[in-house]
């Protein structure tokens, strides 16, 4: 008796021409499989690369504004502003590493309140040609003497 179906290890004998057949077509990609898979490739590794840049210009732009935020600190530490010694005007300065910093103390006149200031604090730097900055606004109240209000008020 003749079996139809295969066993493993033995090719049966009534489809032996397929098998055959089917070996001999199967026996590598074609051109079009391999061009198709270096395309495919080619594609992946440029989304890639320029998903790598990018990152890298992310942490780049974050490492400029961290330094600032940090610079920001050192200059109200180097240069603090007291109760007793404020003035409206301008002071700048420069660090060793291209960062540099300005700030402005004006008396806020659309509060309608005197003796309250508004103080601008700026870090400016520049990268590749572009000019960046990281600014702080904060406000500063000093009640002022009755004596230094009636003389502002003109009494």
């Amino acid at each position: 008796m003749q079996r139809l179906f295969p066993t493993f290890g033995k090719t049966p004998v009534h489809f032996s021409g397929v098998w055959k057949r089917c070996a001999k077509s199967k026996t590598g990609m074609t051109l079009i499989e391999v061009m198709l898979a270096i395309v495919i490739l080619g594609i992946g590794a440029g989304i890639l690369l320029v998903a790598i840049s990018r990152c890298m210009a992310v942490a780049t732009k974050a490492q400029h504004y961290s330094r600032a935020h940090r610079l920001l600190f050192q200059v109200e530490a180097e240069n603090p502003i007291t109760r007793g010694e404020i003035d409206e005007g301008t002071e700048s300065g420069t660090f060793d590493d291209g960062y540099s910093w300005e700030r402005e103390i004006t008396e806020s006149e659309d509060e309608g309140r005197e003796g309250l200031y508004t103080i601008r604090t700026r870090i400016t730097w520049s990268t590749r040609g572009h000019n960046a900055f990281e600014e702080v606004q904060q406000y500063l109240y000093i009640p002022l003497d009755k004596d230094e209000l009636k003389a502002r008020r003109g009494y």
